[in-house]
């Protein structure tokens, strides 16, 4: 006896519908379909598995899925900046720093921060984590972490970090 599932799901103005129909002769077939808001197709295949091996084929398309969505950036989480998980360099430390250190003790830490995140397209907390890494007060704005100050948060300045 031949049955049809099928599942629709939105992302962003797409609408996708997957169907998986079972077949007298022991196939699945599998049929994906996408539709942006405005009619274009977005997605449009089809495949023929053995039922047996349907399990596995699942396996198989979720792990190339998965690896698809995470080189167009789609599998970063919602809202994540997209430098997030960007290593730092001794480079972007040193600008950081020295912009950091250019501002007053009277600027809101908090605009400076968003504003340096911002700027390098990062969150505000990898930010102010940062800043202490690199031996400045992420609560003060134009100033540096004391010797104490650093020792305390766990964070010991290096001689560098000091100067």
């Amino acid at each position: 006896m031949a049955f049809t599932l099928e599942h629709s799901a939105t992302h962003r103005s797409a609408t996708y519908t997957l169907s998986l129909t079972a077949h007298d002769d022991g196939q699945v077939t599998l049929d994906l379909r996408g539709r942006s808001a405005d009619g274009a197709v977005e997605a449009d295949g089809a495949l023929r598995v053995p039922q047996a091996a349907a399990a596995e084929v699942a396996r198989l398309l979720t792990r190339a899925l998965t690896a698809a969505g995470a080189l167009g950036g789609a599998a970063r989480r919602r809202g994540a900046a997209p430098n997030s998980h960007a290593p730092w360099t001794s480079e972007l430390d040193s600008a950081l720093r020295a912009q950091w250190l250019a501002l007053g003790e009277s600027t809101p830490a908090g605009a400076a921060i968003r504003e340096l995140a911002a700027a390098r397209q990062r969150s505000p907390g990898s930010i102010r984590a940062r800043l202490s890494r690199i031996g400045c007060d992420p609560d003060v704005p134009g100033r540096s972490l004391s010797a104490e100050t650093a020792e305390l948060i766990g964070k010991p300045l290096t001689a560098e970090k000091a100067a």
